[in-house]
């Protein structure tokens, strides 16, 4: 038993090292291992023009990969990957979008796509209309008689058919001018729910004459 002991115990310092450097090779030499496998994915189409996307099917795509090991395991563990949609789009309604290795985003960028499942996908398309709307300063407390001036003073908004006619104008984001130093420059976000350029102005506010 004495005999046993001194060889398990006789450098121990030295095993422990080599037992710890063979597990930090071995950990180093599994991250590093190419490998190829198949994933399912929820995916999101994303619109590249004047469009939104209603619905689509179907909800998660099948992709075969390759990459390391660690980027891998990474990418299934994602919520969605994204899917660009092509921008020319003629009408509303359902199309179909065929699928390749350019047209989806993964967001590890050292993983590479071999193969995709299914190769076409449906998307409900809605386009939308460009419309020229002035832009409003949405504040309280601001001075009297000052002079307000809005660089640009409109923006272009992208809007559903059935709203083009009832949206008017946009405002900014709200702001609270109450002892406000004159004069004054601000670069206020446009607040709007939709697509619209620009998206920030700038805001010049003087003593009136």
């Amino acid at each position: 038993m004495k005999r046993i002991y001194e060889i398990v115990f006789r450098n121990f310092h030295y095993k422990l090292l080599a037992f710890l450097f063979a597990v930090l090779l071995w950990f180093l030499a599994t991250n590093k291992e190419i490998v190829e496998t198949t994933i399912e994915v929820p995916f999101k189409p994303v619109s590249t023009g004047n469009y939104k996307i209603a619905d689509y099917q179907p909800k998660s795509l099948k992709i075969k990969v390759e990459g390391y090991r660690k980027d891998i395991i990474t990418l299934e563990n994602i919520k969605e990957v994204k899917v660009l949609v092509p921008s020319k789009v003629e009408e509303s309604g359902w199309i179909t979008v065929k699928l390749d290795k350019n047209s989806i985003s993964l967001p590890v960028e050292s993983v590479k796509i071999k193969k995709v499942h299914p190769k076409k996908i449906t998307v409900k398309i809605e386009k939308l209309y460009k419309k020229v709307v002035p832009i409003e300063l949405n504040a309280v407390g601001i001075p009297r008689k000052a002079k307000i001036n809005i660089v640009p003073n409109y923006a272009v908004l992208l809007l559903p058919e059935e709203l083009k006619e009832t949206v008017f104008n946009v405002k900014t984001e709200r702001i609270d001018l109450t002892g406000v130093k004159l004069p004054a420059v601000l670069v206020l976000r446009i607040d709007t729910y939709y697509k619209a350029e620009p998206k920030r102005v700038r805001v010049t506010i003087e003593e009136g004459k």
